[in-house]
């Protein structure tokens, strides 16, 4: 993204960013936020599980980022990332309560987004889930971020956003001798991965599908 936010938000006005917030702002105390305290953010987060899960579960999805080992990863990142601007966490809220979330990292310029969630069809006149990703944006250009990186998947939302596809790969490390099964395991996975009818014998072996 350039320096001027205002010709990226010109590239992007059929998304009608700027009627949203006007839309938003007809609501009593309703403002954008950035969380400024570790409570804060873990406030954010828990509205975040909650809002997230009822997405999921009308889509008939699994989720599992509010179990106990995910919801204490995330909270873990805020503590230790929150007051060097690492964790974002960031909200739409008015006196309705908390209408839109997103959780992000932020390193230099650059910023990942992680994850976002909303509150439902009642507010969709807003199109909050889009909005709180253009809010927080905003506010990050304003503190010098010019790479925005919408995270994996090919949703059409992040095209319209303007996002480009980017290859990708995974990588596994092992950093201990404690992790060098669960790499040699991803070694494996990723190996048959390019036979795929040894893979699906595999799967059979195991008696489950190869991801």
């Amino acid at each position: 993204m350039g320096d001027t936010y205002e010709a990226y938000q010109a590239s992007i006005k059929r998304m009608q960013m700027p009627r949203c917030w006007r839309v938003f702002n007809r609501h009593q105390g309703a403002r954008f936020e950035i969380a400024t305290d570790v409570a804060r953010a873990r406030e954010l987060l828990d509205v975040m599980d909650v809002q997230q899960q009822a997405r999921m579960r009308k889509l008939g999805s699994p989720f599992v980022l509010n179990d106990e080992t995910h919801a204490r990863f995330y909270r873990e990142v805020v503590r230790q990332g929150l007051d060097d601007g690492y964790a974002v966490v960031s909200a739409l809220v008015c006196d309705d309560g908390v209408i839109g979330t997103s959780f992000g990292v932020r390193q230099g310029a650059a910023y990942c987004l992680l994850r976002i969630s909303h509150a439902g069809e009642s507010w969709s006149s807003c199109s909050p889930g889009l909005l709180i990703i253009e809010r927080t944006m905003a506010a990050l250009h304003a503190k010098g971020v010019r790479r925005f990186d919408l995270s994996i998947g090919n949703q059409d939302y992040k095209r319209r956003f303007g996002a480009e596809r980017v290859p990708l790969t995974d990588v596994s490390v092992a950093l201990s001798w404690r992790g060098l099964p669960f790499a040699w395991r991803d070694h494996a996975a990723q190996g048959l991965r390019r036979y795929p009818a040894a893979a699906a014998l595999a799967a059979r072996a195991m008696g489950k599908g190869i991801r």
